[in-house]
């Protein structure tokens, strides 16, 4: 799990379980520490039932204490019986080392900053996984994958422009027509360079689900995202202000007005890590109607806008 600088996530009972029966059922979940929502779990355990036997890697990048992964492998669990289905796996990715920032206690333990949580990662994969998920500790800020095509890639790890680069440079030529791309931060008010890259590759993917009441939205991949085209479109040292424009334009109409408020904050926020505090304020005033929003993260913006000089 990859960080946000200064302010600190709530972590979310998430819930999940062994996945006992078919697509749809009722059955009840476990519950397994997490920072996303139950929204959020449904739908990635949806998303592999959908792509479960069908050629292809599924990855999840900043996983954590696995609780994305075991949703994924629970999808492919309810479809366990198909013969084509039970060798496929779940690459979950994170660099397993606790940081101030996360929640001082989970069920299970406590750990201090720069401890390796891996080993409970682990358990808590074997026992609500099905033995369906592979886990990788890794530097997603240097790794480049090199095990062939992905039909589900998960990503909560952009924290920062450099990861969401090479993110985008590792992973993204390998995802296949038809597969599946999910942001797990695109309605996070921090995370502004992936609107920039997600519009500057609009011609690869379309809009496959905006999941309500997260900040999630996924997209299906229509054609495959060429290598050259990757190295243009994370190259961030320079972003017209018309370009960021479009960017933004572009995601809003994407989520629509019911999930715009936080897409709206990161097009704020986006002047904010560029330290041009007098556009920020401009495009905060044109924001002016949704900062008091329900769920509104345009409070965090605003503090961070405070500390520009």
């Amino acid at each position: 799990m990859w960080k946000f600088p200064s302010f600190k996530p709530r972590a979310k009972r998430s819930r999940s379980s062994m996945g006992a029966g078919a697509a749809g059922e009722s059955a009840p979940r476990a519950e397994i520490p997490g920072m996303v929502t139950s929204a959020e779990m449904d739908f990635f355990r949806e998303s592999a039932a959908r792509y479960a036997g069908k050629e292809g890697a599924i990855v999840d990048l900043g996983c954590w204490l696995g609780a994305t992964s075991i949703a994924l492998a629970q999808g492919l669990l309810d479809h366990g019986s198909q013969a084509d289905n039970r060798t496929e796996k779940v690459f979950g990715f994170d660099r397993f080392v606790w940081e101030e920032w996360m929640p001082a206690h989970i069920p299970s333990g406590h750990y201090h900053a720069g401890e390796s949580f891996l080993p409970e990662a682990r358990r808590l994969v074997s026992d609500h996984g099905g033995d369906r998920i592979e886990l990788i500790q890794a530097d997603l800020t240097l790794f480049e994958w090199r095990d062939g095509p992905i039909k589900i890639l998960l990503v909560d790890a952009m924290k920062s422009e450099s990861i969401a680069s090479q993110i985008t440079t590792s992973f993204f030529p390998s995802l296949m027509p038809g597969g599946l791309l999910i942001h797990q931060d695109f309605k996070h008010y921090y995370t502004s360079w992936i609107h920039v890259i997600q519009h500057r590759l609009r011609r690869y993917f379309r809009l496959d689900a905006s999941v309500p009441r997260s900040a999630t939205v996924a997209f299906e991949v229509i054609a495959p995202v060429p290598k050259e085209v990757v190295d243009q479109a994370t190259d961030l040292s320079t972003i017209p202000d018309d370009e960021v424009a479009a960017s933004f334009r572009y995601s809003l109409d994407l989520v629509g007005p019911d999930d715009c408020v936080n897409v709206a904050a990161a097009h704020v926020m986006q002047y904010v890590h560029l330290g041009r505090k007098d556009r920020a304020l401009e495009t905060l005033e044109t924001y002016r109607s949704l900062i008091m929003s329900d769920n509104s993260e345009f409070p965090k913006v605003m503090s961070y806008l405070d500390q520009l000089a």
